[in-house]
């Protein structure tokens, strides 16, 4: 996983489904926090038409092209539906967020996704790699006091 997650921070464009206008909205945090460190961020919900002056897209199948990243920032109950979506598009990479409770993960869409040659990360929020302040501190006791695979020796960004 650790390969994988190196990826996503390398790839300079990313989609977040799930990021929203709402104020206390994760993908909206998410999507603010990766604008500041210069990454292109698309955010994808059939229900918003911009989050922070940026168009939003319906689906992942709305995407341009050259979107590879994909995070969802949604409730498990939704992460099956989307992951489906992906099928069949240019995504190469999904990260499952991982948040109070079990997050956007589901055993199902994993499968799905390796069944279909999409790579995963699961089990790690996000802002843990792209984060500052807090979100780095997150990082280094998980790895201090062995919450992290023990392949796992990446640095955030």
């Amino acid at each position: 996983m650790k390969d994988i997650i190196q990826e996503f921070l390398n790839d300079k464009k990313v989609a977040i489904v799930g990021a929203s206008a709402k104020k206390d909205n994760f993908g909206r945090s998410l999507l603010l926090e990766l604008s500041k460190k210069d990454y292109e961020v698309y955010p994808v919900n059939p229900k918003c038409k911009e989050v922070e002056g940026r168009t939003c897209v319906p689906t992942v199948k709305d995407l341009p092209e050259d979107v590879v990243s994909v995070i969802l920032a949604v409730p498990a109950s939704l992460t099956n539906e989307i992951t489906e979506q992906c099928i069949g598009t240019p995504i190469q990479r999904v990260w499952m967020i991982r948040g109070v409770g079990r997050g956007a993960y589901t055993e199902k869409a994993h499968q799905l996704c390796l069944d279909n040659n999409i790579k995963v990360v699961y089990g790690f929020c996000p802002l843990m790699f792209y984060g500052d302040g807090m979100h780095k501190f997150h990082f280094w006791m998980r790895k201090t006091f062995g919450k992290l695979p023990a392949e796992f020796q990446l640095s955030p960004n």
